[in-house]
């Protein structure tokens, strides 16, 4: 099987780079060259990781707690490949590994469980039963290590809302459940989407990279009146423009699950208002559920913007588009009339 052009071409630099004795240093640069491919080729990555990985496991041995993060990151990228089983298989080593090395209780655990309960979820496994066992191990671990006026971390409530949510959908698909009527697991996944919150202003602070994301996926998930999500939306966007620096360069770190959270969540804040226009519900984020969004929606969402907002934020929003969407978004601006939304 043919390799890739850029494999081909990083394996040349790689000859040419390496040390002539297999020693930390080149696990090291096949580690580059893997975060290098990300995302653009997950072959490709998983390649130079588990180039990495030959070179560490002669080093460490293969239960090496010195190994575990490229472990998880082999987890992450066969995660995103998709290949959930292999996914699994990796997460659960470095468990083992990290279990071993600081026992069955140590909050370095947390993030694992939090990422295995995340594969359960998948539709090619979709295991709830495994899914719950591991959130709510984590936040067992959580509540138990942590001080008490933080006692649970964010991502933990951001994965049982999550599961709350999936395990609603597929009730209600099976007609166990009316969408019209909240039910037990809705009730629980708005409860989880507040603690969500709570815990990242506590933890983080109220203008933070976690707390607006977490903000953000609050209004985005659940149910509420039109003007009120964008009240809050409105707010949180002038955080991010605020703070721009700071998101940017989280956006610039390095592929994890958690970073992944923030960066998407935080990305579409805008879209999310000018949605508002189109269908009277946030961003359909599962591409099973996008529609032809009616682009003359982005107008009216930026015309709001301007006014309730911020004239500069709309105008770098603006800036964002080609001159055909500019021109149209231009001339909604200038209407004397403001469309409303649909509820």
């Amino acid at each position: 099987m043919a390799i890739s052009t850029w494999r081909a071409h990083d394996l040349e630099q790689y000859e040419k780079e390496k040390t002539p004795e297999d020693g930390i240093e080149n696990a090291i640069l096949c580690e580059k060259y893997s975060e290098a491919e990300l995302p653009f080729s997950w072959d490709d990555a998983i390649f130079w990781l588990k180039k990495s990985l030959e070179i560490r496991e002669k080093l460490y041995e293969k239960n090496s707690i010195e190994n575990i993060f490229q472990y998880e990151q082999m987890a992450y990228i066969y995660a995103h490949k998709p290949s959930h089983n292999n996914a699994l298989k990796y997460y659960r080593k470095a468990l083992r590994i990290r279990e071993k090395a600081v026992g069955k209780s140590d909050l370095s655990l947390v993030e694992d469980y939090v990422c295995i309960a995340e594969i359960y979820r998948y539709i090619d496994i979709q295991n709830y039963e495994e899914c719950a066992k591991n959130i709510f191990r984590a936040k067992q671990i959580e509540e138990e290590n942590r001080p008490a006026d933080n006692p649970v971390s964010f991502y933990v409530y951001q994965g049982l809302a999550d599961y709350y949510n999936v395990r609603h959908r597929t009730n209600e698909e099976g007609g166990q459940t009316s969408s019209k009527k909240p039910t037990e697991d809705s009730i629980l996944e708005k409860e989880a989407l507040q603690n969500m919150v709570t815990s990242a202003i506590k933890e983080y602070g109220a203008e933070s990279c976690e707390a607006v994301a977490c903000l953000e996926k609050y209004i985005h998930d659940i149910e509420l009146p039109t003007q009120e999500r964008l009240e809050i939306a409105g707010k949180i966007l002038k955080i991010y423009y605020a703070n721009i620096g700071i998101f940017e360069r989280h956006k610039k770190s390095y592929c994890r699950p958690l970073s992944d959270f923030i960066n998407y969540t935080t990305s579409r804040i805008a879209a999310d208002i000018w949605f508002s226009w189109s269908t009277g519900y946030w961003f359909p984020w599962n591409t099973d559920e996008m529609q032809n969004l009616d682009r003359s929606c982005i107008g009216w969402g930026i015309k709001w913007i301007k006014e309730n907002v911020s004239e500069e934020i709309a105008e770098k929003l603006i800036r964002g588009f080609n001159s055909n969407d500019q021109k149209m978004i231009r001339e909604i601006i200038s209407q004397s009339q403001m469309k409303e939304p649909v509820i």
